[in-house]
């Protein structure tokens, strides 16, 4: 266990009026269902502590996580709401559930305040106006295809913390198992932006001891590596490119309409959403034929 402290001095009250919601009520038998990832979009994680957390929070009443993680050892963690309750952290804007399906699958309202566990990491973001990219900054694509982004790495420290409180997690909600993790940009495809560029593997690969743990996430952050992955699972994306196979990083309507045919042969929800649920789909299939991720979608 990293030398960090979780602090509890903003935990938030469990009263009305605050963005907490008393015990797990989601249905079905598993409760919560799945671990949602955010980024805090700021400098530090006082900031976020001051806008999520505590009984006088910025977003009193509006949003929350279960936990704020912060950049170093130094700054640690803060719980801002029990694993044994709610927190809300994922509202607007939200199209999926924890699993891919729809969020309003079986007749039912599936919200992610509702069932999965949110944890806060202090990440800046995408570069944008008054946030400039570093050198070590990732390049990757939101799921629209549109969008393209620089995003700051998180640090070593941050991880180490990462993976700790999934682990923590995990052994209060066991069921909680590898595919049940997501950003929530998975969940709100096409109105959030985070967590893209996130170390999916390297942390789940911690959390559950396990290094064996596929990558289904690096080898598709780009649209060109999705465009890959569709020329391999056998679409024809037209003769676009500098090998004339479609492949040419510009996620235009043949792109779209291909990803969609894919996500109805394979009963997903069609949304044209690049998420995190096509990228184990895609994973899947490309397994089952045989063909490895990584080598298909390599420049």
């Amino acid at each position: 266990m990293p030398a960090f402290k979780i602090s509890e001095d903003h935990m938030i009250p469990v009263e009305s009026g605050q963005a907490v919601s008393v015990g797990w009520t989601s249905y079905g038998d598993r409760k919560p269902w799945g671990v949602t990832w955010h980024w805090t979009a700021t400098w530090d994680l006082a900031m976020c502590s001051k806008i999520l957390g505590g009984a006088n929070a910025t977003r009193k009443g509006e949003a929350s996580a279960h936990y704020g993680i912060g950049l170093s050892f130094e700054e640690g963690v803060d719980r801002y709401v029990s694993l044994e309750n709610r927190s809300w952290h994922a509202g607007a804007g939200q199209e999926m559930r924890w699993d891919g399906k729809s969020v309003r699958h079986d007749g039912q309202w599936w919200s992610g305040a509702r069932t999965t566990v949110g944890v806060e990491t202090v990440n800046i973001g995408y570069a944008r106006k008054g946030v400039t990219a570093q050198p070590d900054w990732k390049f990757c694509v939101h799921p629209n295809g549109k969008q393209e982004m620089f995003v700051p790495p998180w640090p070593e420290e941050q991880i180490a913390m990462m993976i700790a409180i999934g682990k923590e997690i995990v052994e209060r909600w066991p069921h909680i198992k590898v595919r049940d993790h997501h950003g929530h940009h998975d969940i709100c495809p096409g109105h959030k932006s985070d967590v893209c560029g996130f170390p999916f593997a390297r942390v789940l690969r911690g959390i559950y001891d396990d290094p064996t743990i596929p990558d289904v996430w690096e080898p598709l952050w780009t649209n060109e590596q999705r465009q890959r992955a569709l020329v391999a699972l056998g679409y024809d994306l037209g003769s676009f490119g500098p090998n004339g196979d479609g492949v040419d990083g510009d996620w235009g309507r043949k792109s779209d309409a291909v990803l969609r045919d894919f996500q109805r042969s394979r009963g997903m929800v069609e949304n044209g959403q690049w998420t995190t649920f096509v990228n184990w789909e895609v994973y899947d299939v490309l397994k089952e034929r045989g063909i490895d991720l990584a080598e298909a979608t390599k420049g």
